[in-house]
């Protein structure tokens, strides 16, 4: 498997698709929290849903 992208090009790709309600989070997010917002839009660093990937209990990000 290769590498996963960058925060930062990932965020560059999902700030595309995101509604502006959650563009302030996307634009500070990193790590797995840029990653629970990228699932919600069914964007993901490595092209595919990864097994367990999801939000967190409670369904929160």
């Amino acid at each position: 498997m290769s590498n996963p992208e960058p925060d930062e090009i990932f965020r560059k790709r999902l700030l595309r698709v995101v509604a502006e309600i959650d563009r302030h989070f996307a634009l500070v997010a990193a790590g797995t929290y840029l990653d629970d917002l990228a699932r919600k839009y069914g964007r993901f660093r490595t092209g595919v849903p990864l097994k367990g990937a999801g939000l967190r209990p409670g369904g929160t990000l």
